[in-house]
């Protein structure tokens, strides 16, 4: 587990908080002034214009402009020659993604407000589902990144990633061949169909380019760390006889460790009794851990226990011998060492403590290492009154994960096919308790780091045909129409290292004799007959360093495993667009119809080890499956009213679609949207729509896989525990004097289901935007937008399994979670929670998006400033409400952005300031850790976690030469070296990779030249 982050992000924050986030089409202004962009200009019209670049910088070659031809606006369907539509659209240029200084798509993205808690470069929690492969996503709303359609070009995009939540990897789009990116903010499954419930981000490509352009930026943080190298090299021609275009880029990401920054170094935990950081790492320690076992009708020691000296001596030591663990020390290094058995000799274990417990974050990444190739072409000519067309793009990624060294616990193993644990044989050679163990913990560091390796693939086409009618059709003359196929495939082989296999670990622990003096393992006690081939006896007590682990073992435990999976689309489609008639509108009623066929397959193809659930590590079963959907629309436009009194422009649409899906059968959405303009200087717009989402391959099919989420056995510790909690405890079959589980993490197994029906979804939004006459170029916008989802897809979530079976004094136990709840007989420890895909209920949140942007022109340069941010009002999955806390996931109640610029000749520079706002993260039930769910019981002690500020700083000069136009470039995120908020409730890294930066000061340079 670790995290890694984006090491130019702190750069894209410039672009996204002056000129994107909030700049909106249908407010009726252009992309306006981002750190180190050229100034906008609003326009005062109907029509959004790219306002010419400041003084002394030559333009690059134009991107596609309003009133110049009819075109297709994110959210329509229907073309037409202005930018306004009543749903909030932001638009983001090229420009700006340069000069943000962000080199992927999905890091600038990731800066917007109204984006949260979506997987990075950051994250590094690897495993069988791979929820950390090295791709970065985007979730609209926190509503989930299935929940955000992602389109090039308005064609779907292949998802990329074999876990439960797959969704396109905005890695795979190539940044090079960007022209500029639209984000609606609204639902739009009558339009695009399924997926688009919290938003829809739509990449459009270059196309015409009469240039030669290359470019290369380094960066690095101050740490020496993180380096990255990102170059492309851009070339096209465009003339009469059409356009050809080629980009190939290459990307290198460097890694960085935990262990090098002082608030992740350590793993940490919060003691709300105290107030006060505890060590949080792992119980499984290189020198081992035991638990002893009890009777677990009486709570009493076994008798076999007491008639052993260390074994008696361990439970005499210590008043709550059977919650505590105890571990191995050395007491020639340690002088705590002061349990002695019968003799008066030292017996080498004692009360584990938490300064005993495994560091394991310093074994992690903080950035995870990757590296991507990317080639783009596009190109279109003229074939009579037909234009073909196509696209094709190629991105080969390779990244890793990276995990301390793997944890050995017997008793938290099973053998395949089997829910009984392995157990540490009382027969063991080195077994000195005399007792079976039902717990020994052991920190296999001769082993090695675990290492999950992604090689990704994924290749794109798009060809078609498009035109105009002629006036031979009649009254159809002047139709548009496009007719395309889309193929896409992502293909992977996912390696994991440093792994060991269960049957091994059995077969290791169990009974072992010295035979013709050598240590073997046997199926029979004390029969030499009986040895076990290709079997070392393993010895988890003498500590590490000294030889207790044979070589010999690491080949025979462990394992190199591989694993296949691919994601697939193809789909055709057909639309066509036209105008009916004029009422008393500035423009014609509009209609676009259209068609889609779409089949999507995925297969995930297991490591036989894995497969068999023979991996001490993760397992997951092979699964292949496919779904096919035909989808019909209808969009229309209606121009109400131009010019007249108390009307400036009052225009209204609809749009319909009807689905049929081979899985879950038919479905309609529909959409209405109005949009008036009583004066120049005001509009009101407003959307309502329905919408659905089909579940995906992997939530349909996805083999049954294993995960270790953050969470905390309620039952950790009864001796402390209230009288309800302790019965509620005991009813789920742990020990009464006993206790659960007391790991900070427990395994779950997810997996798909083929029962699953489509998500439905009513989406409201409503906003102002005012342009006053009185203060030229001044534009503030405020939304609100209402999403209520219906028939979820997800899981019910480990903490939520826990808080629900063990409510303590807080209510009656949920006896559907307390069945999903898998623990071992005799030791009362959590096996395994079942927690597969279902339709779990419903979501829903609210809140206010509002942007400010004003451009400034002085004789000595341009100046701008903007300001974006977003209010969350409520947010709330099945009833557990979570706006404002950790519950699911980090939801501040406000986040933004605030920047500034100024450009003259060649001149340029910008600062901005990203804000993310506190939220509560609560205890667990005993106050003594953090992961407790805030909703289960509001009196939980609990922390606030602070406020988060991140200052980026960038510049430029523009220079033109006979040779062309070059840019410099030099930009500094995180100027103050910011560390992110701790997170105790977090996976890793004591904070949270989703909405923070984790690298800190980062120093970056580019040089650009068009030729």
């Amino acid at each position: 587990m670790s995290s890694r982050p984006n090491p130019s992000r702190a750069t894209s924050l410039l672009a996204l908080l002056l000129c994107a986030p909030a700049v909106s089409l249908a407010q009726q202004q252009p992309p306006s002034p981002t750190p180190g962009s050229p100034a906008a200009t609003p326009s005062s019209g109907d029509t959004t214009t790219q306002a010419p670049p400041g003084p002394g910088v030559p333009e690059e070659p134009p991107v596609r402009r309003a009133g110049e031809e009819e075109i297709v606006v994110t959210g329509s369907r229907v073309r037409r020659k202005d930018l306004t539509t009543p749903a909030p659209v932001t638009v983001l240029t090229r420009q700006q993604l340069e000069e943000s200084g962000k080199v992927t798509i999905g890091e600038f993205l990731q800066l917007m407000p109204e984006q949260g808690n979506a997987p990075n470069f950051q994250l590094n929690n690897g495993g069988a589902t791979y929820s950390a492969d090295g791709s970065t996503r985007i979730n609209l709303r926190s509503l989930g990144v299935t929940r955000t359609l992602v389109l090039v070009n308005g064609r779907r995009m292949v998802p990329a990633g074999v876990g439960a939540s797959a969704a396109v990897d905005l890695n795979s789009i190539p940044t090079a061949a960007v022209d500029h990116i639209e984000v609606l903010k609204d639902g739009a499954s009558a339009i695009y169909g399924s997926d688009a419930i919290a938003g829809v981000v739509n990449v459009i490509t270059r196309k015409s380019f009469n240039a030669t352009q290359g470019y290369a930026q380094y960066g690095v943080s101050s740490k020496g760390d993180a380096q990255t190298l990102d170059a492309a090299v851009t070339t096209g021609t465009s003339g009469s006889a059409g356009n050809l275009l080629f980009s190939a880029g290459y990307f290198n990401q460097g890694e960085s460790w935990l262990r090098d920054r002082y608030w992740s170094a350590n793993a940490l935990g919060y003691d709300y009794t105290t107030g006060k950081t505890q060590s949080a790492g792992s119980l499984r320690t290189p020198q081992g851990v035991i638990g002893l076992p009890s009777d677990p009708k009486t709570g009493n020691p076994l008798p076999e226990c007491m008639s052993n000296p260390k074994c008696a001596a361990l439970v005499g030591s210590d008043p709550k011998w059977a919650e505590d663990n105890f571990v191995h020390c050395d007491p020639a290094k340690d002088s705590t060492c002061t349990l002695k058995d019968a003799n008066g000799n030292f017996v080498g274990w004692r009360k584990a403590l938490n300064s005993d417990r495994y560091n394991f974050a310093a074994e992690n990444y903080l950035t995870i290492p990757s590296e991507r190739l990317q080639a783009y072409s596009t190109g279109d000519t003229k074939l009579g009154p037909v234009r073909g067309y196509y696209e094709a793009s190629y991105v080969q990624r390779n990244s890793q994960q990276n995990a301390a060294p793997m944890p050995l616990n017997p008793g938290d193993y099973t053998l395949p096919g089997s829910d009984v644990p392995i157990a540490v044989s009382a027969n063991s050679l080195y077994n000195p308790f005399g007792v079976e163990l039902p717990f020994a913990g052991r920190r296999l560091v001769e082993f090695g780091h675990r290492e999950y390796k992604e090689e990704l693939n994924t290749f794109r086409l798009v060809g078609g045909f498009d035109g105009t009618l002629s006036d031979q059709f009649g009254p159809l003359r002047g139709w548009y129409w496009d007719v395309s196929a889309n193929y896409g495939r992502t293909s992977g082989t996912f390696t994991t290292g440093g792994a060991i296999r269960n049957s091994q670990i059995a077969n290791s622990v169990g009974p072992s004799m010295m035979v013709n003096g050598t240590p073997r393992c046997v199926s029979t006690p004390g029969d030499a007959s009986t040895v076990i081939p290709n079997c070392v006896p393993l010895n988890l007590f003498g500590g590490p360093n000294n030889g207790t682990i044979d070589p010999a073992q690491i080949n025979s435990l462990g394992f190199e495993g591989t694993s296949r999976a691919f994601d697939q689309l193809f789909s055709v489609n057909a639309n066509t667009t036209g105008e009916l008639f004029t009422l008393s509108g500035e423009r014609p009623v509009s209609l676009a119809l259209g068609y889609e066929f779409r089949r999507q397959a995925g297969a995930q193809i297991a490591d036989p080890i894995a497969a068999a659930g023979d991996s001490a590590d993760f397992n997951f079963q092979s699964t292949e499956g496919h779904f096919y959907s035909n989808e019909g629309y209808a969009e229309l436009s209606l121009p109400l009213l131009a010019n007249a009194p108390g009307v400036r422009n009052l225009e209204a649409s609809v749009a319909g679609r009807v689905v049929d899906y081979s899985t879950f059968g038919s479905n309609f959405t529909y959409k209405l949207g109005a949009r008036y303009t009583p004066v120049d200087d005001i509009t009101f717009r407003a959307t309502y729509s329905t919408a659905f989402r089909a579940p995906s391959i992997n939530e349909l099919y996805l083999g049954q896989s294993e995960t270790a989420p953050v969470a905390t056995d309620p039952c950790a510790a009864l001796s402390t525990a209230s009288p309800q909690l302790r019965a509620q405890c005991v009813a789920t079959g742990v020990p009464t004097a006993g206790s659960g589980d007391n790991g900070l993490q427990e395994l779950a197994r997810q997996g798909g289901n083929p029962k699953l029906q489509a998500e439905t979804a009513h989406i409201l939004t409503a906003g102002i935007v005012l342009q006053p006459r009185a203060v030229r170029d001044l534009s503030i916008t405020v939304d609100y937008y209402n999403v209520y989802l219906d028939n979820m897809v997800s899981t019910i979530g480990v903490p939520a399994i826990l808080a629900g079976c063990y409510p303590g004094a807080g209510g009656t136990p949920n006896q559907a979670y307390c069945n999903l709840i898998t623990r071992a007989p005799s030791s009362g420890r959590i096996l395994f929670i079942t927690d597969t895909n279902q339709n779990i209920g419903t979501s829903r949140t609210y809140g206010i998006d509002f942007a400010v942007r004003y451009a400034l022109p002085t004789t000595i340069g341009r100046f701008g400033f903007g300001l974006d941010g977003t209010w969350l009002g409520h947010y709330d999955r099945n009833g557990i409400s979570g706006v404002g806390t950790y519950d699911l996931g980090a939801l501040p109640i406000w986040k933004g952005n605030i920047g500034a610029n100024w450009r003259f000749a060649g001149f340029s520079a910008a600062a901005l300031l990203r804000y993310v706002g506190t939220f509560k993260e609560c205890s667990t039930s005993d106050g003594s850790s953090s992961g407790g769910l805030c909703y289960a019981a509001p009196d939980l002690p609990s922390r606030q976690v602070g406020h988060n500020t991140v200052v980026d700083l960038n510049a430029s000069y523009t220079l033109l030469s006979a040779v062309g136009r070059t840019v410099f470039m030099l930009g500094v995120n995180n100027v103050f070296d910011q560390a992110p908020q701790y997170v105790y409730s977090a996976a890793l890294a004591n904070s949270d990779p989703s909405i923070y930066d984790y690298v800190g000061r980062y120093i970056y340079t580019r040089l650009q030249h068009t030729f």
